[in-house]
């Protein structure tokens, strides 16, 4: 049958109109899978992986004060450690809740939890009647297992949770390559009969899925700043604000987020103990610096604090260049506060960084002081009694404790040999590094 031209027009549109209809609604339908697998993945997968970092970091604050109050017996310790089983009791429920696929494993970790809460009970009873060698006992072999179970569990849930999380990127990927493709087999068909309408249709939604695509991808190698830009208020433009909720959440979860020095914005204490921690249950051998000026607070007294925060935020800048010159990225810098620094590294750096550091902070130093002061060699200052006494130019001091030749087996070991070593190493009216050469036996 012959169709005039007004007919093959009209019926040329209903086949524009079908294809239209058959695009939009399969784009739609992928587009609203991949909007569900993508909200599942930031407000399910995510979410769990951050409360499980939450947990291992109240974990290891038990610890922490476990440790201190065995050491100090301070009812603030103790008050602080069940603060933070509270918060890990509330978090696993958080997790059982939002992940029922874990509760096998959340349920060991409750029991596991809760014996080391009783191992903690019991060593607490101990102390306070006054047998701290059995409680060291407990804390030094029953209560560090426990402890280790807890970790072990911990690191198993979230590879777990990991593995779930990467299984529903892919599932994403290949969901936007199959939407991707049966799109443009059906734009195609219908750009043959030259319908405006569809060809602009066609080349919004495969610009958008192809973008998508690319974001999936590049989101599973870890490229977290390639986000879509899709504008206007329909699911294509939902999927992009979702992908780059997404990617704003990994790249948060891949940033180190540490309680950094606000003056210098290097990592604080809690940064610094952790990474002390992990290296030591790493066994790898490393040394540990611990960075002080030598007469601080008589120039703050005779400058003032808005001159002494200069030095510090310049000394921060000094070993920051220094790791960046002498240091590899594994080496560790923070700031435990006031004048006092930390730097990690390889024993066979120690003695070129530390060298480096004396260098460049007496050439540095005199700066910071008045040219009449620099001239004389010393100021004016009070003295802890609030006595006037003469106070030389600032020195640095460094101690540093190899664990190559020092066997240490917890942190509070090596904030002990440091605080001896500094101690020593201040008796010295220069700048120089004292390293702790007594070998384990």
């Amino acid at each position: 049958m012959r169709l005039t031209l007004r007919q093959q027009i009209f019926y040329g549109y209903i086949l524009m109109v079908i294809f239209t209809l058959v695009v939009g609604t399969y784009a739609i339908w992928g587009l609203m899978e991949l909007n569900q697998v993508t909200s599942e993945i930031i407000f399910t997968d995510m979410a769990v992986g951050e409360k499980i970092v939450k947990l291992t970091d109240c974990i290891q604050a038990q610890d922490l004060y476990e440790q201190r109050f065995l050491t100090f017996g301070q009812a603030d310790s103790e008050n602080q450690f069940w603060n933070r089983s509270r918060d890990f009791k509330s978090l696993l429920s958080d997790i059982g809740s939002a992940q029922p696929t874990l509760k096998n494993s959340l349920e060991s970790i409750v029991a596991y939890h809760d014996n080391y809460n009783q191992l903690f009970t019991k060593e607490v009873s101990l102390i306070k009647s006054g047998d701290s060698k059995e409680a060291a006992g407990i804390s030094s072999t029953a209560l560090k297992a426990s402890f280790n179970k807890i970790l072990s569990s911990l690191k198993d849930i979230d590879i777990r949770n990991k593995a779930l999380q990467n299984r529903r990127i892919s599932r994403s990927g290949i969901l936007g390559e199959r939407v991707l493709m049966v799109t443009i087999i059906l734009s195609a068909v219908s750009f043959v009969f030259g319908i405006l309408f569809a060809s602009l249709l066609t080349s919004h939604v495969t610009t958008a899925i192809t973008r998508l695509k690319a974001a999936t991808h590049s989101i599973r190698s870890g490229n977290f700043d390639n986000i879509p830009d899709i504008q206007g208020a329909d699911e294509l433009a939902d999927l992009a604000i979702s992908f780059k909720e997404m990617s704003v959440r990994l790249k948060e979860l891949e940033v180190t987020n540490l309680d950094a020095n606000p003056l210098t914005k290097l990592p604080g204490n809690l940064a610094i103990e952790k990474e002390l921690l992990t290296r030591l249950n790493d066994t790898e051998k490393f040394s540990f610096c611990l960075v002080d000026l030598d007469n601080f607070k008589a120039f703050n007294d005779r400058y003032g604090y808005a001159r002494g925060s200069d030095v510090i935020k310049w000394l921060a800048e000094v070993l920051s260049k220094i790791r960046a010159d002498l240091a590899t990225s594994d080496d560790f810098l923070g700031h435990i506060g006031g004048d006092d620094f930390v730097f990690i590294c390889l024993p066979e750096r120690v003695h070129a960084i530390c060298n480096k550091i004396i260098e460049e902070f007496d050439r540095g130093i005199v700066n910071f002081y008045d040219p009449e002061d620099v001239k004389k060699g010393f100021i004016v200052s009070v003295d802890r009694n609030d006595n006037p006494a003469i106070f030389g130019i600032m020195t640095i001091s460094i101690a540093v404790v190899n664990t190559d030749r020092t066997l240490i087996r917890e942190p509070k070991e090596v904030a002990l040999k440091v605080t001896e070593l500094k101690q020593y190493a201040k008796t010295f009216a220069k700048s120089l590094y004292i390293m702790d050469r007594r070998r384990s036996r």
